[in-house]
């Protein structure tokens, strides 16, 4: 999973960043906000690691923003504080953050807190494969749906392998408020209805005469 870290004070940077690359994580790191928002956009990291302080972009507002940016995609931030108080808590839980780390790190609390992270990352990834597999197959419906035997000839529609029917009763199935107004198009009135208007006053002409 790549992880993007965002510290400024490199005596915390660097021992974080090797104990995350010792647990596999793919590690970017960056020293202050602003870095810390381009290098999302760039790297779409699974994890975020910020510190509450960062110069030009402050942690808490680099959550917000990755929230906004992320609306379809999620991503597990890790705030790094020195302060435990409730109310700083729920003031960053209330921002977006899924998790605090205390500082200075215990690596105890780190693995902790990666392993959390992890697991709803690959529930998410799990759920997002789910989900694009059955709007796969949702579409394949949809296009098969689209596909309706009709004969050539009478225009009855095959519903299944030797039921045949016509266009209207196979509507009225599907949509039970469908009321039929017939009529004749130009095509069939001159075609149809016209030479048989011909047949119909000459026969009657020869009556009459």
């Amino acid at each position: 999973m790549r992880v993007l870290v965002a510290e400024n004070d490199r005596s915390t940077l660097l021992p974080l960043s090797q104990m995350l690359e010792a647990r596999g994580f793919e590690v970017t790191a960056s020293r202050d906000g602003n870095e810390a928002l381009r290098l999302f956009l760039d790297v779409e990291p699974e994890i975020v690691i910020t510190d509450e302080v960062l110069p030009e972009i402050d942690g808490i507002t680099v959550t917000k923003t990755i929230r906004a940016f992320a609306e379809t995609r999620y991503t597990y931030i890790i705030m790094l504080s020195a302060k435990s108080e409730s109310q700083h808590v729920a003031h960053g839980m209330a921002a977006g953050v899924d998790d605090f780390l205390p500082l200075p790190i215990d690596e105890t609390h780190l693995r902790a807190r990666l392993r959390v992270a992890r697991r709803i990352m690959e529930l998410q990834q799990n759920l997002h494969t789910k989900i694009d597999k059955l709007e796969a197959a949702n579409r394949e419906v949809r296009t098969l749906q689209g596909f309706l035997p009709i004969c050539a000839y009478c225009k009855n529609i095959r519903q299944d392998e030797n039921l045949w029917t016509e266009v209207e009763n196979y509507i009225r199935e599907r949509q039970e408020d469908v009321v039929f107004s017939h009529s004749i198009c130009p095509e069939c009135y001159e075609k149809h209805v016209k030479p048989m208007q011909a047949e119909f006053f000459a026969k009657s002409e020869a009556a009459v005469s």
